[in-house]
């Protein structure tokens, strides 16, 4: 039997179709640009701050935090993840480009978890999209009460037999929603 965690919060963002393509992408495009992260808007940088225990700290002077971060239902497997700056008041988890050569995509989100993938050669958005989830994509962070971290996510819609006062039903947003700070106690 799989050991219970005992979850505090739960931080997570809705990944946008244009983040899937550039993740999954060949990681240089003709003509340069083009990211090869998962985005953290500044409209939720102060919960994604406060999650990581640095809501004190500046968002346009912010250190590289890392942590260290399990994977929700395989014990013994965990790998870093990094938060950065970005202009704008603005973060990124870094290096999520599975193609790139110093990708750092957390084991949590990537195919042999089930995380969705696009070929290799695709070259833009639209290519893209029929290998991105209809109902959606999202990535989870959960903390427990002990300070440890545990990545996963979840994709399509939310499940029929799930109940709202599950913690996890805040991850299918209705509407437009970006991400945030799920409390789960």
């Amino acid at each position: 039997m799989a050991e219970k965690l005992n979850i505090d919060r739960i931080w997570w963002r809705n990944v946008q179709p244009g983040e899937f393509y550039n993740i999954e992408r060949f990681y240089r495009i003709e003509g340069g640009g083009g990211s090869l992260y998962i985005e953290i808007p500044s409209s939720i940088v102060p919960v994604t701050l406060d999650f990581l225990d640095a809501s004190k700290v500046d968002v346009d002077v912010l250190p590289v935090i890392t942590i260290q971060a399990g994977v929700v239902g395989k014990p013994g497997l965990s790998g870093p993840i990094e938060f950065h700056r970005k202009t704008g008041s603005r973060m990124r988890i870094a290096r999520q480009n599975r193609q790139q050569p110093n990708s750092q995509r957390h084991p949590a989100w990537t195919a042999v978890r089930g995380f969705p993938t696009a070929p290799d050669n695709i070259r833009n958005k639209e290519e893209a999209f029929p290998f991105f989830p209809e109902g959606g994509l999202r990535i989870y962070i959960a903390k427990t009460f002990e300070g440890e971290y545990y990545a996963g996510f979840t994709k399509g819609r939310r499940p029929t037999n799930m109940k709202p006062n599950d913690p996890m039903w805040s991850l299918y947003p209705q509407g437009i929603v970006v991400g945030g700070v799920i409390q789960a106690n």
